[in-house]
């Protein structure tokens, strides 16, 4: 049984989820998830807490073996058998007489020129020999191969041949070439899944081919210095020591590895090469070792913004942090913000996720969607709030929160024109997506006013008779609940009213003599 499996055991003894033990421990579920399934070791510190959680000791989590008293007096070697006292004089002196005589023996061999130069000249044979069999980098910019017979490794600079660089690596491995504007091939090649390894080299006819970047989460890859996927915050700065730089977490949908910081290693006379060590919940979740090449030395610098000095313990030193003057951040940039972080970063955890859906759906009432489009890249502004747009109406799923806050958003400033005709869509697939939930929020307290709830039913029907059929199925699933304990008197009520929406058609586009609130409805069938 593997220590993940013997961790998983003992949290489902004491009935317990990853997330609590991770809580007890202080570290996120993750860490514990991976813990359990073998993809990462705690340290020492988490061993030391999981023992004291599973009230056992820390040998009896590991299996390993703890030497006993018995074990020890075992260990203990046997006193030697003492010779008998009679004839031991004699045997000393005949040892005594073949030790000189081994001694003469090998000072005349030695003393014998010939025989000097045969010794020398097959000592220097066999070391050659050796080295010729056994290769190291010659840099700190190299990961090693660790999961071949022969250590093979790859370092930054100029190789010898073409690729696989004297390598294992497949040669049938996906590769992605570009064209750099000095005619220049870069090469990309993507062994993670064969090999834990990506490598991204530049190749001019005429000139060696030149490794740019390497890049692994792979455990059985290292660093010259020995670290590894797996390996603790203590011991990568164990070997790269106060030169390391701490760096935020790195954005973007390209991301090597999930990471909460990273440390860079980049001394003066390394000059545009660097090492990162990306880190999650303390351990190496991934390495990159890459030529900055423009950037130089400067690529990973203190700035005390985004990237500081470490101290001893590898925390970063914020003694002389400088922090950037921000415009108080108002609600549409956020709502900007937050939507670009759901569409850009692939790298969000499921709370990050979470808290940047909700700050969309929960500012859409008070955006200016005019001010939203002018937050683009693209000179038409329109096509901005479009492409957003287009993502609300695209939306899998809505909680009852999110429809509450579509509806009540659709009188939001700036929408008017072309932008509420966009917005009518993402009304309609809330009312397809749940028509029952929709005819609740409608009739949610203390919100919107009717005249906002007229807006949010016109809106969504009307785009909804583009597709008769799905209103005719919205019409049917408000029938099976109308005038039933599923729904409140006041929910009823605008759920009858949504029901005849659907059901009449529009003259021409539009609502202007149709009944506004349920009492205007309960009228004209009251005749």
């Amino acid at each position: 049984m593997t220590l993940g499996q013997r961790i998983c055991q003992y949290r489902k003894q004491l009935n317990i989820s990853q997330e609590e033990l991770g809580d007890r421990l202080g570290v996120s579920r993750q860490a514990v998830s991976k813990w359990e399934t073998d993809l990462s070791v705690p340290d020492m510190n988490n061993l030391l807490a999981l023992a004291r959680e599973f009230g056992i000791s820390v040998a009896e989590l590991t299996e390993t073996p703890e030497k006993t008293d018995t074990d020890e007096a075992d260990s203990v070697p046997p006193l030697p058998i003492q010779a008998p006292a009679k004839g031991r004089s004699t045997w000393k002196k005949v040892l005594i007489a073949i030790f000189v005589l081994f001694i003469l023996f090998l000072a005349g061999f030695l003393l014998n020129p010939r025989n000097t130069e045969q010794f020398t000249a097959g000592t220097a044979e066999e070391t050659t020999n050796i080295a010729d069999l056994v290769k190291s980098p010659t840099t700190d910019f190299a990961l090693v191969l660790d999961w071949t017979e022969t250590g093979d490794f790859l370092q930054l600079g100029e190789q010898t041949g073409t690729y696989p660089f004297e390598t294992p690596l497949p040669q049938d491995a996906k590769m992605v070439v570009t064209k750099e504007d000095n005619g220049a091939e870069l090469h990309t090649v993507d062994c993670l899944d064969e090999a834990g390894i990506r490598l991204t080299y530049s190749h001019l006819d005429g000139q060696p081919d030149t490794i740019l970047k390497l890049e692994t989460d792979y455990k059985e890859l290292s660093t010259p210095r020995g670290i590894h996927v797996g390996s603790t915050k203590a011991e990568v700065v164990g070997a790269y020591g106060t030169d390391l730089v701490y760096c935020v977490k790195e954005d973007g949908s390209n991301l090597l590895a999930a990471h909460n910081y990273f440390y860079a290693y980049q001394p003066k006379d390394a000059y545009s090469n660097s090492i990162c060590f990306f880190m999650e919940d303390g351990l190496v979740a991934g390495i990159r070792v890459e030529n900055m090449l423009d950037a130089g030395n400067e690529a990973y610098s203190v700035n005390n913004i985004t990237r500081f000095p470490i101290q001893s313990s590898g925390d970063p030193d914020y003694s002389n942090r400088q922090d950037i003057y921000q415009e108080p951040i108002d609600t549409t940039r956020r709502v900007y913000i937050a939507w670009n972080q759901l569409v850009t970063n692939e790298n969000l955890s499921a709370e990050e996720q979470y808290a940047y859906r909700r700050d969309v759906f929960t500012n859409l009432p008070d955006m200016d969607w005019q001010e939203f489009g002018e937050l683009g890249s693209t000179i038409d502004n329109f096509t901005t709030s479009e492409a957003f747009m287009s993502w609300l109406a695209g939306q899998e799923s809505y909680s009852d929160s999110e429809i509450l806050r579509i509806q009540w958003g659709c009188t939001a400033k700036g929408l008017d024109g072309a932008y509420s005709e966009s917005y009518d869509e993402i009304l309609c697939s809330a009312l397809f997506y749940d028509p029952v939930t929709y005819a609740k929020m409608l009739a949610y307290p203390n919100v919107m006013d009717d005249k906002t709830r007229w807006h949010a039913i016109t809106g969504a029907v009307f785009y909804g008779e583009l597709f008769p059929e799905k209103e005719a199925d919205a019409a049917e699933t408000l029938d099976a609940v109308i005038d039933t304990n599923a729904l409140t008197a006041e929910e009823n009520a605008w759920a009858k009213l949504l029901r005849y929406y659907l059901a009449t058609p529009s003259k021409d586009g539009g609502f202007g003599d149709y009944p506004k609130t349920p009492a205007e409805l309960e009228s004209l069938q009251n005749g």
